[in-house]
């Protein structure tokens, strides 16, 4: 049982199950990607709904975790060795090992050793030695930013749910499990950043359930109700009123458009009638700032009438205005500022920011001990006839050879000399 509970740990605790892993799933990416243009989305589908998939995608996370423990016995190990305590399987925790012919313990050994810089510990059959900090809590925690990446990856793919909502200055927000507090404002300005040229942001005033208020912007994503918040499109929210002579009761409607940036067109049609509308935010002449308008809130609309195909006229109107002409009248009572905003519940997403956070955390310590106090470590254990000395690096490795070769020849050349 201890037999096979090994096997199956020292298989679990493999460095190729990343890679194989990793390379299944990316050659069911290739045979995806014959029958459909959204290749990564179905994949996620089908992972979800696989069950055999989503095993096989836990793996990785399995992996970092025995990972984890494995070195962790190992670096354990690693110190009861050298401060001569008996350890199992000792050539499994380092890099060489050397048999040699030769008499108990030389004391010129641990001169020898100190002077090239690391420090001994002796007990009565073996004499430690090292030099440098071990890396290993660097190593602790890329495996753990690496357990977090997966274990993010795997929520993600296995419980992300998506809900689009359209969010209106002034109205209740909506959410995927009911209404948020009230909209108070959508606001677009100029970034004073490096990378975004304009911020949005949308502040909502408490709701019901006691909630401060709460502003919105485009990144970092913030968590609402459970569900993070991404917004995705600006756009108008309508009121209009139409007449025309043939339509003598009128039509008037609410109506989102999907008419930014300015230019971009979106119609209206008008039910029961040959009649559409088109919409567009106008675009400014050469040189002026063609967002003004969406930014401070000051919207006047564009529009051409259609019957069937043919374009009656065209005109603008301010929010608050209304155009007539030759019996035609269209009013504009309402205009607000909207997002098209996605709610999305996916948890993964923390796992995953946690590991960016953690490899740079790995990295910054990594760096300075691989290249400035790499650890180096030897140990001897002598018998009655025979000495046994074990050597493993970490960075330094050409030095250390030298210093650990140079070690198994004072020791050989003691025994030649008695």
């Amino acid at each position: 049982m201890k037999r096979l509970l090994r096997t199956l740990f020292a298989a679990g605790s493999s460095r190729a199950v990343p890679p194989v892993v990793i390379g299944l799933f990316l050659l069911l990416y290739i045979g995806v990607a014959f029958f459909t243009d959204e290749t990564l989305i179905a994949l996620m589908a089908f992972t979800r709904r696989s069950f055999f998939l989503a095993a096989l995608l836990a793996l990785i996370p399995l992996n970092c975790a025995l990972r984890l423990l494995r070195e962790t016995i190992t670096y354990l190990k690693i110190r009861r060795v050298l401060s001569g305590k008996p350890v199992d399987s000792i050539p499994e925790l380092f890099d060489e090992d050397v048999d040699l012919h030769a008499s108990p313990f030389t004391p010129e050994l641990e001169g020898r050793l100190a002077a090239v810089g690391y420090k001994t510990r002796r007990s009565d059959n073996a004499v430690g030695a090292w030099r440098g900090i071990s890396a290993f809590p660097a190593r602790l925690l890329f495996l753990v930013g690496l357990f977090c990446l997966f274990t993010g990856i795997l929520i993600t793919t296995t419980s992300r749910t998506s809900n689009r909502r359209t969010i209106i200055e002034g109205e209740p927000m909506p959410m995927p499990d009911g209404i948020g507090g009230v909209v108070e404002r959508i606001t677009l300005a100029n970034s004073s950043g490096s990378i975004l040229v304009k911020t949005l942001t949308m502040e909502v005033a408490p709701s019901n359930s006691g909630q401060g208020k709460r502003t919105f912007g485009l990144y970092p994503p913030s968590m609402y109700g459970g569900s993070f918040v991404y917004p995705r499109y600006l756009g108008l929210a309508l009121y209009l009123r139409f007449s025309a002579p043939d339509m003598p009761a009128g039509y008037e409607t609410h109506c989102s458009l999907n008419a930014y940036p300015p230019g971009k067109e979106d119609n209206v049609v008008i039910p029961g009638s040959p009649y559409r509308i088109v919409f567009s935010l106008p675009v400014p002449e050469s040189g002026g700032e063609r967002y003004v308008s969406y930014m401070t809130g000051n919207i006047t609309l564009q529009f051409k009438l259609l019957k069937g195909k043919e374009v009656l006229f065209t005109g603008s109107a301010p929010a608050g205005g209304e155009f007539v002409r030759d019996g035609y009248r269209l009013a504009l009572p309402d205009i607000r500022r909207l997002v098209i905003t996605d709610f999305i519940s996916d948890y993964g997403v923390l796992f995953i920011w946690a590991a960016g956070v953690i490899f740079v955390l790995a990295g910054c310590l990594w760096l300075p001990i691989r290249l400035c106090f790499p650890r180096r470590e030897m140990l001897f254990r002598f018998d009655s006839d025979r000495t046994v000395a074990y050597s493993r690096s970490e960075g330094g490795a050409r030095i250390h050879v030298g210093a650990f070769h140079e070690a198994l020849d004072l020791v050989d050349l003691k025994r030649d000399e008695r």
